[in-house]
């Protein structure tokens, strides 16, 4: 289909482009995103068990003392935690952060360097994002990164889109994180980091309040240390042994490479061995040049 846009677009130069005329856009990093989408499952579902599940299991059997109101407000805080950093979820996963979409607006007039390769079936990625006064042209997303719109923008190497008021790819969610106090979804970002503190610190209150009400407070103050102990040291675990796993699989990756790399170059001397072989051969029989397809060689007949 491009192809024939490329031929129809160079046997009609006046005809004006459409959205249609343009190549489609460039694929995201799949691979990475399914990683951090799959790591951003893991701590907020993670975090979210823990804290409930620490918090009730402390209540149930500790809580009688506290009175009942107290024990309903120490597990409705971290429900309601649990559940707004939910629905924070959602919006990271689901939402728009503010991608700049392909419209007619947004993409033309295109640049006159942009607009020849598109009309030539070329790739315009070879050429450098064109600056216009405060707009700027993105030659991947073939969009125009408007000033008015919010700054900054920036084209995101992972997700492979420009985004409006861009502020940094999560390598947890696997999202672009943009937007202001009202729009994209920044304020999402911030309110689930906020309420896994909120959750942590509730659990820990709770918990201590629990034992030092059934038990006394150096028995609770243990107990929650070792606890904030005991979580200090798994998480450490798991950093190491996720640091020691990407060194692992970049090792073997590199590996991988070097093999390939060999082969080709091995490939290529096998190439040049046959045809230095060739040459020789043809030079030791008296012929200055070598043979052509078909030729006949020495006191041989045409083929």
């Amino acid at each position: 289909r491009r192809v024939l846009m490329a031929a129809t677009n160079k046997d009609r130069p006046d005809r004006p482009l459409t959205l249609d005329d343009l190549p489609p856009l460039p694929e995201p990093d799949h691979a990475t995103l399914r990683v951090e989408q799959r790591r951003g499952v893991a701590v907020v579902f993670g975090v979210i068990s823990l804290c409930i599940g620490v918090t009730h299991g402390v209540l149930i059997p500790c809580g009688g003392s506290l009175g009942l109101a107290a024990w309903w407000a120490c597990a409705a805080l971290v429900q309601a935690a649990a559940l707004l950093a939910l629905c924070c979820f959602a919006v990271l996963y689901y939402g728009d952060p503010g991608v700049v979409r392909r419209s007619e607006s947004a993409c033309f007039p295109l640049p006159p360097a942009v607009e020849a390769r598109v009309r030539a079936g070329e790739n315009a990625t070879a050429l450098n994002n064109i600056i216009e006064g405060r707009d700027t042209f993105c030659v991947r997303c073939l969009v125009w990164r408007r000033a008015d719109d919010g700054p900054p923008h920036h084209h995101c190497r992972t997700c492979n889109r420009c985004v409006r008021q861009f502020d940094h790819h999560c390598g947890v969610f696997g999202r672009c994180i943009a937007g202001g106090r009202s729009s994209g979804n920044k304020p999402a970002f911030v309110c689930i980091l906020l309420m896994g503190y909120v959750g942590v610190l509730t659990t820990l209150a709770s918990v201590l309040a629990a034992l030092t009400t059934a038990y006394s407070l150096g028995t609770a103050a243990a107990a929650v240390g070792g606890t904030i102990a005991g979580a200090w040291l798994v998480s450490c675990v798991v950093v190491v042994a996720a640091r020691a796993w990407r060194l692992a699989a970049g090792r073997a990756a590199s590996r991988l490479q070097r093999q390939q790399h060999r082969r080709r170059a091995l490939r290529g001397q096998g190439i040049a061995d046959a045809l230095e072989m060739g040459w020789t051969a043809h030079a030791a029989s008296g012929q200055r040049e070598p043979l052509s397809p078909g030729a006949a060689g020495p006191g041989e007949a045409p083929s």
